[in-house]
């Protein structure tokens, strides 16, 4: 989600967790502030 400003990051997040319906989701980011903003409790840092 780089490059989108705050509310359109937590826009994106939000459509991404209505789609998920419950269903994990693998997400390889740079920022951790994408997790945080999708509510991933396991994040795995490499």
């Amino acid at each position: 989600m780089a490059g989108l400003d705050t509310a359109a990051r937590d826009a994106c997040a939000e459509v991404v967790l209505d789609l998920l319906d419950g269903r994990m989701l693998l997400l390889a980011t740079h920022d951790a502030a994408d997790a945080w903003a999708l509510n991933i409790s396991d994040i795995i840092t490499l």
